[in-house]
Order: C-alpha cells, then structure tokens, then sequence
C-alpha cells in the first residue's frame, strides 16, 4: 500500500510540475502554499482527494468535513545552495496540531495529532524549524503535513507554508509587531490616565468608558504581537478572527457612550444610536460589505450631532472620528500599500498595515489632549473661586467689622460701663459673640441656618442697647437643617437697622421661610415707616456685592434678590431655584 501511494504521489508531482512549476527556492522567501502545487489526501489510509491546489483550494475540500487529512507539497533547490546558507520554515496556521515530514524524514510536530479531539493536544500558531543539511536533496524536495479538523472544521487555514532565511521571518514579524508593540504602550498610558481621571473628578462616567476602550484596543494591539511571534494556541476557543472582530466591533459600540457622556446628551439619542449600531451591523452583514467599516461611520455621525448643537471639544473629536472612518476604509481596501514608499522603511510598513490602530491612537491621544485641557480650565476656575472666597472673606469681615460699627459700640460701651454696669455686661458679651461667629463663619461656604439667626439676634441685642430701643426678630417656617450662604441675612438686617430706623425707635423684623416644589423663598420683613426703609441700593456699598457673590458662589445662576415696600414695612426677598 505504502508503495502505491509513494507511486501514485510522484506521478501526481510529476503532473503537477508540467501544468503548475514547482517552485525553485534561491534564497528568497517563498510560500509554497500559495502555489497551486499541493496535493491532498485524508483518511487513515490516505484517500486520494485532489490535486493542484493552493490554500484557498485546500480549505474548501477540507472545510466539507471532519477527518484526518495529508498535504504534499514540493520544491526544488541546487545542492550549492543546500550548503551555501541556513535554510529555515515557517509554518503558519489555525490548525489545532500538525505533523511535518520531509523527503519522509519527520521534521517536527506542532502538538501532537491524534483521531480524537480530545485525546489530540494543540499546538502554536507559529512554527519556525532549521532545515537540517541532510534532510535536503539536490532538486526535487517534498514536504507532507498531516492534521486532523476534528476540533475546527472551519478553521483549517494555512497561513503560511514558507521557505526562507531567519533574518527575512524575523524581519516580516518585527514588521507586525512593531507597530501594535509601539499601539499598546500608548494605550495602555490613555488606560492609566483615564483611570486616574475617573476616580479623582467625581467619577465622571465618559473616564471610565474611555479606559474601557483603551483597555480593548490595547488587548488587541497585544493580540496581534502575539500572534506574529507564535506566542498563541493555533486553536482556542474562540477563533482568532471572531475574537479581533468582536473586540473590533465593541470598541465602535462604546465609542457612543462616550460620545453620549462627554456631550451629555439625552437617552434618546443614545437609544438611537444603539438602534443604528445594529441596523449597520445586520445590513453590513447581509450585503457582505465590510462590517468595522460601516461601524466607524456611526461614531463618527452622532459626532456631527454634536458639531451641529456646538457643544463643546465637538470640533476635535468629531476630525478624530472621521480620521478613524477614512483609515478603516483605506485599511480594509489596501489603498495606499502598492506605493513604494509604503516599502521604504520596515516601521513605515508596520504602521501603514495598522492603519486603523493608528486612527484610535489619534483619538486616544486627542482625548488626552481635551481631558488636560478641561483640568487646565477647572484648575483656573478652582483658582478664581480661591481668589473669589478670599475676597468674600475680606468683604465679610470689612461688611461687620466696620471701624464706625466699632466706634458707635465702644463709645456706648463707655458710657455704659460709667452708667449702667448691667447692660455694658450684656454689650461686653453680645459683642464678644458677634465677633465669634463673624470670624468662624467667614470662611465658610454656607452654615445652618440657625447660627445665622443666632448671629442676627446678638447684633439686634447689640443696637437695642446702643439705642436704648427694643430691636425684635421673631422667625418662622425654619426647620432648622436648612444650609444657606454666611451672614446674607445678616447683612439685609443691618441694611434694615441703617435705612428704616434712626434715634430710638423700637424694631421689629420677620423672617419666614416658603418651599414651593421649584422654589425656596426667605422673606424679611421690617416694620420701617421710612419711604426707602431697608431697600438694597447699588450705592449701598460691600453689602450688595457681598449678597450677590455669596448667592453666585452657592446657587450659580439660580437666585433673585429683591427688595420692596409692602403694608407698614418693608421686605427683602431672596428666591433660590431647586435644582434638577
């Protein structure tokens, strides 16, 4: 039997050479399984199946079923030449194991092959092997791999069955591998960034669904570095090209959330988006068309969204988007890599063939570049608002501690202390309180309510003994766990005492509290007979400019200050707007 096929098999490469020349090896690469030169058998017995094949004709025999199969391919080489150089192959391939045999001498396993699949143990993607002198002859030569699709019977590809030198795999792996090594790093530095980003702003969700994209594109840069070095199972168990794919395809998918968190657009834009991303990728896949190309478009459309309602960075991310789009496109159809310029130099090539790594490198880097800018602003704004609170200090201090209040309370106090012991006791400590709460509240953004009250209270207590007058307030509708910006209402009480009252007139001032479902209301009513009692003028000096930047600061955008005549007074009324 063994004699038939041996017969039977240089009969058919004797055929073969006179149809389809056997390849002559003179020391450049070349990949036999590219040829229409391979003979295949399968079975134990090693059935006859076809001839003249290359790697697409042997895939379509043996993707029709399970079975141990057997390839016979040739080459010829001088003998000068056997001893001339090393001579090495390469074997690439998504099969789980091979066997290789050599002018019938066996030449190595990749794995070992067996009739079961799991008795059979797989090997690696890729194989490089030294020729040993002896294993070659002067002309013709003969290689047989023997594998078995039991595992995957999709999956018997040949990616490679070449005859070279060391130097030229090598060159051909650094090549692959240069370009995804130099990707990775750089993802895996925008991984890092964004992660930092995320848990020190407030966790600010587009952070952490950029890290996630990084992460995926970093997982497949690294892929790819280990699948042109041999570094991967031939099969696991999810094939190579579904597992780059989906990676691929995800990266688009949370391209949209990240569009959807740095614009803050609405859900259902986001919705539609989603929507979209399906439709493409049903209708990419039903036409046959390039499915991570028509995926790039999307993103790079609901951009064009946001370029439109000018948000903000729209501009940069949306060039970035179409970069990506275009280098997707160009990458799938091999635009640029018959320019011999593309060949020049080893990292150009690798760079050109990763074209649409490169484009998420742009964006990577561009997000970067927006996510350090928007730092830059918040640190500028964070250093204004320091500025802002140390001014506001200094006004709240110069608003209630101003030398004429001092001088009026000390020259009462004076007299007091000749004429009245009782009351400059109470003066002592009423103005020993002020000052205490005037300087622990400065420096705060807002304080209870009720020490607010308290501080209002001792300044009456202080101006009734000044003006021997009954100075009043009574409140109302306060829980008593509401936070509101320091001294505000102080400040309309003082205005209140300066502008509605004179000499030794008794005052009366109420403060109530309204809470509707938008708004929360303070209203401080006085008891002035005065035309423009306790109305807050512009002219009025720090206290107007105090209450509206401590508003500002608190409530930006979502306050009013009012200050009218009602009947037998007078009020001021602050509306602070709810939020969300």
């Amino acid at each position: 039997m063994k004699s038939i096929f041996l017969l039977l098999n240089i009969f058919l490469l004797c055929n073969i050479s006179a149809q389809d020349k056997i390849p002559e090896y003179e020391g450049d690469e070349i990949d036999l399984i590219q040829y229409k030169i391979s003979t295949l058998y399968k079975g134990f017995n090693k059935e006859f199946v076809a001839n003249r094949l290359d790697v697409e004709g042997i895939y379509n025999h043996v993707s029709k079923e399970k079975n141990l199969w057997h390839i016979i391919v040739a080459f010829n080489i001088e003998k000068t030449l056997i001893y001339e150089e090393d001579i090495w192959i390469q074997l690439r391939t998504n099969i789980n194991a091979a066997t290789v045999h050599l002018n019938d001498n066996l030449f190595f396993k990749n794995g070992v092959v067996l009739h079961t699949t799991q008795a059979e143990i797989g090997g690696k993607n890729l194989i490089r092997k030294k020729i040993p002198k002896d294993f070659l002859i002067d002309g013709h030569n003969k290689i047989e791999i023997t594998f078995s699709n039991y595992k995957d019977q999709k999956g018997a590809v040949f990616r490679d069955l070449a005859i070279g030198n060391l130097e030229g795999f090598q060159k051909n792996t650094a090549i692959m591998s240069t370009a995804p090594i130099l990707f990775f790093g750089i993802f895996l530095f925008a991984f890092f960034i964004n992660i930092v980003l995320y848990f020190s702003l407030n966790r600010k969700k587009v952070f952490i669904m950029l890290a996630a994209l990084f992460l995926i594109n970093s997982l497949l840069v690294l892929y790819e570095v280990l699948y042109w070095n041999g570094l991967v199972p031939a099969v696991s168990f999810i094939h190579s090209y579904t597992l780059r794919s989906g990676l691929e395809y995800l990266t688009y998918f949370i391209l949209l959330f990240i569009l959807f968190y740095e614009y803050n657009f609405s859900k259902k834009y986001l919705l539609l988006a989603v929507l979209a991303f399906i439709a493409i990728y049903i209708f990419a896949s039903f036409i046959q068309i390039s499915i991570a190309v028509a995926l790039s478009f999307l993103p790079f459309a609901f951009s064009v969204l946001a370029l439109y309602q000018k948000k903000e960075n729209s501009i940069l991310i949306t060039i970035s988007l179409f970069i990506l789009f275009i280098f997707n496109y160009i990458d799938d159809n091999d635009l640029i890599e018959s320019f011999d310029i593309i060949y020049s130099n080893y990292m150009i090539t690798s760079i050109v063939y990763k074209m649409d790594n490169l484009a998420m490198v742009f964006f990577a880097l561009l997000m970067i570049f927006t996510s350090a800018k928007g730092i830059l602003s918040k640190t500028h704004a964070l250093n204004d608002a320091k500025l802002k609170l140390e001014r506001l200090e200094y006004q709240f201090l110069q608003k209630h501690i101003q030398p004429h209040f001092l001088m009026n309370s000390l020259m009462s106090l004076q007299q007091l202390v000749v004429n009245d012991k009782e009351n400059a006791n109470k003066m002592i400590e009423a103005l020993s309180e002020e000052f205490h709460l005037l300087t622990t509240m400065s420096k705060k953004k807002t304080v209870p309510i009720l020490e607010e009250i308290e501080m209002c209270k001792t300044h009456l207590k202080i101006m009734s003994i000044q003006q021997k007058a009954n100075y009043h307030m009574e409140v109302k509708g306060i829980k008593g766990n509401e936070m509101i910006p320091p001294a505000v209402i102080h400040t309309l009480v003082e205005n209140g005492i300066t502008h509605g009252y004179s000499g030794n007139e008794d005052a009366y001032f109420e403060l109530h509290k309204e809470e509707t479902v938008t708004n929360i209301q303070y209203r401080l009513f006085n008891d002035s007979k005065g035309k423009s009692s306790g109305k807050i003028q512009s002219n009025s000096g720090t206290g107007l400019k105090y209450i509206e930047a401590r508003l500002e600061e608190c409530y930006p955008g979502n306050w009013e200050l009012q200050s009218k005549p009602t009947t037998n007074g007078w009020e001021a009324v602050i509306t602070i707007k709810k939020q969300g």
